[in-house]
């Protein structure tokens, strides 16, 4: 592998949180797991709500590939059940639930466009319904615990729609719920999201330290308008 602050450079080129405190957490962490001279578990999620991936997907997929091109392991994830839901966190309305079949045609495209960017020989796919549909109510509750409901309501999304007394339904508040337990199933050591992930990103860290893991680095991209 290359020297470590030569990877760091490439890793956090682009790199936005928002904040610097955020970014020097992150970039600080990222260091540490870097030190261990071990590959890195890396992952980025797409929820199959269209048909193909976009332009605005080839930003983080990019990043993807340069942990991949430095010698880190490797996943993109199909989030076939976060996809029945779909993600809130850049919306001001509720989005349109979709069914499992809709999710699953949608998903049989994704691989060989993200292969476009992707190196095939070093890349997992993996796909968030192998282990979401297999938690009982019991588990869903277990996770909600761990968030109150005032964390959601200070999202930009959630509080402008909430001072508008626009509905916000409380399914959408399970997305980063679900979206956090994926790193937990791949005990992964860093996501990869657009800026408008980075509440979904710090939720996943919250949920591996509630499981005894060392929580993820986050690393979010701006997003293309």
């Amino acid at each position: 592998m290359r020297p470590i602050d030569e990877q760091l450079a490439i890793l956090m080129q682009g790199a936005e949180f928002g904040d610097e405190e955020t970014y020097r957490v992150m970039e600080r962490e990222l260091r540490e797991r870097l030190e261990e001279g071990r590959p890195l578990r890396v992952y980025l999620g797409v929820d199959p709500t269209v048909p193909d991936l976009h332009l605005g997907h080839t930003v983080p997929m990019r990043k993807l590939r340069q942990f991949q091109d430095l010698g880190h392991e490797v996943t993109f994830l199909i989030g076939t059940f976060t996809g029945l839901i779909g993600d809130p966190s850049d919306k001001d309305t509720a989005r349109s639930q979709q069914t499992s079949d809709q999710v699953m045609e949608n998903a049989q495209t994704y691989i060989e466009q993200a292969y476009k960017v992707l190196d095939q020989e070093r890349t997992k796919i993996r796909y968030n319904g192998d282990w979401l549909s297999q938690l009982t109510f019991a588990d869903v509750i277990s996770l909600a615990s761990h968030f109150t409901v005032q964390q959601f309501l200070v999202r930009d999304n959630f509080s402008k729609r909430y001072a508008k007394g626009t509905p916000i339904w409380l399914h959408e508040f399970f997305y980063a719920l679900m979206q956090g337990y994926d790193a937990v199933a791949m005990e992964t050591d860093v996501q990869i999201g657009g800026t408008e992930q980075l509440f979904n990103l710090l939720a996943g860290r919250k949920l591996q330290e509630s499981f005894g893991q060392r929580p993820q680095i986050a690393i979010t991209l701006p997003i293309l308008v």
